[in-house]
C-alpha cells in the first residue's frame, strides 16, 4: 500500500492512485547499503554501495534513519548501541480459519484472545487474508508465541537457541528467521511442546502454520534523535525498538514522522520536537521492558493463587483447562 502511494508501483494488494500535483518526485533505490555518513559543509554526504559496483555517494540536506532496530545509520553513529536480547522469542505463523475446527475458530473469531503460564504468553487474532480480503473463511488467524529460551547473548547463543535460529540451509540467524526457512526438525519440537504447553486451540494453530517464523526479543534505543548538527535523524524503530507486547513500532513511526512534518513547517519548535519524540520513545520502550519481564521471567500473584488451589483440589485423569486460561477481549 505504501509503494502504491508513493511511487506507484502496482500489485494486487490495492488500487494505485492518480498521481496529485504537488507531489514530489519519489525515488525507491532497491539493493543499496549505507556504508557512511558524514557531514560535508551544510549537507550530509551519504555512501552506499551496490553488488558487483564501486562506492558511491549522493548529497543531501536531510537525512532520515528509518531502517528499523538494527538501522545502519543509527550504528554508523552509535557504534555502542546494540540489541540485547531479552532472554525470549516470538514465534509467530498465520493459518486460514477454514483450515481449523470450528470449536477452535470460535476461541479467536471477533476476539484478541491471550494465554499465559510460567515463561509463555501466546495471543491469537484474525487479520486479512490474501491481497487483504476480509471474506469470512479467507481470513488468516494470526498468531504471537511468546516462549523463553534462556541465553547469555545473541552472540553468544545456547545450543537450543541455536538450533531454533539455524535454517534449514544450515545458516544461523541471529534475531529474525525469515518465513518458510524455519529447519523442520527443529519446528517439530515446538510443535511438541505446543500440543504438551498450550490448550487445545491454540496448539492446534501453532501445529497447524505452514511458514513459522521466529523473532529473537530484543531492547534497543539511541540516547538522542538527531546528529550532525540535526541534519541527520533516526525515526521509529530506528530510534528505538519496541518490545512486541507494547504493539506500538507502527504509531511511533506515526507519531515521529507527523511530529517531525509539524517541525519542518515551523508548527512546532525544534525543542518541543526533540522532546516530544524522545518521551515517547523513552516512556513506551521502558514500558515494554516492564510489560515483556513481567510476562516471561515473574511469578504473578494469579498465578500463584491457581497453582495452589490446584494443588488442594483431587488429582486429574486427564487434563482439564480452567476457565481463567483462555481470556479474551470482544
Amino acid at each position: 500500500m505504501l509503494r502504491a502511494n508513493v511511487d506507484h508501483v502496482e500489485s494486487a494488494y490495492c488500487k494505485v492512485p492518480e498521481p496529485r500535483a504537488d507531489e514530489g518526485e519519489i525515488r525507491h533505490l532497491h539493493g543499496h547499503k549505507v556504508t557512511n555518513v558524514e557531514e560535508k559543509g551544510d549537507k550530509v554526504a551519504v555512501t552506499f554501495a551496490k553488488k558487483d559496483s564501486p562506492e558511491s555517494t549522493i548529497e543531501a540536506d536531510l537525512v532520515i534513519g528509518a531502517d528499523g532496530p538494527s538501522s545502519t545509520v543509527r550504528a554508523l553513529l552509535e557504534p555502542d548501541v546494540q540489541r540485547t536480547y531479552a532472554g525470549y522469542v516470538a514465534l509467530r505463523g498465520t493459518v486460514r480459519e477454514d483450515e481449523v475446527t470450528l470449536k477452535t475458530l470460535e476461541a479467536f473469531k471477533d476476539r484478541f484472545t491471550f494465554f499465559h503460564t510460567d515463561g509463555i504468553q501466546i495471543l491469537a487474532y484474525l487479520i486479512p487474508g490474501e491481497n487483504g480480503t476480509l471474506k469470512p473463511g479467507s481470513r488468516l488467524i494470526n498468531f504471537v508465541y511468546y516462549t523463553n529460551f534462556p541465553s547469555k547473548s545473541l552472540d553468544d547463543p545456547s545450543e537450543e537457541l541455536t538450533e531454533l535460529m539455524t535454517d534449514v540451509d544450515g545458516v544461523r540467524h541471529r534475531i529474525t528467521m525469515p518465513p518458510g526457512k524455519t529447519n523442520p526438525e527443529a519446528w517439530e519440537k515446538q510443535r511438541a511442546i505446543a500440543k504438551e504447553k498450550l490448550p487445545p486451540q491454540f496448539a492446534e494453530i501453532v501445529r497447524a502454520t505452514k511458514k513459522p517464523f521466529v523473532q529473537a526479543v530484543t531492547d534497543v534505543i539511541s540516547p538522542t534523535n538527531e546528529y550532525l548538527d540535526g541534519k541527520v535523524i533516526l525515526l521509529g524503530d530506528a530510534l528505538a525498538g519496541f518490545r512486541p507486547h507494547t504493539v506500538a513500532s507502527t504509531s511511533q513511526a506515526a507519531f515521529d514522522a507527523m511530529i517531525l512534518a509539524d517541525m519542518i513547517r515551523g508548527d512546532v519548535s525544534r525543542e518541543e520536537w526533540k522532546k516530544q519524540t524522545m518521551a515517547y520513545a523513552r516512556t513506551i520502550q521502558k514500558r515494554g521492558v516492564d510489560m515483556g519481564e513481567r510476562s516471561q521471567h515473574q511469578k504473578l500473584p494469579l498465578e500463584e493463587h491457581i497453582h495452589d488451589r490446584n494443588l488442594a483440589s483431587k488429582p486429574r485423569e486427564e487434563e482439564v483447562w480452567p476457565q481463567w486460561a483462555l481470556s479474551d477481549v470482544v
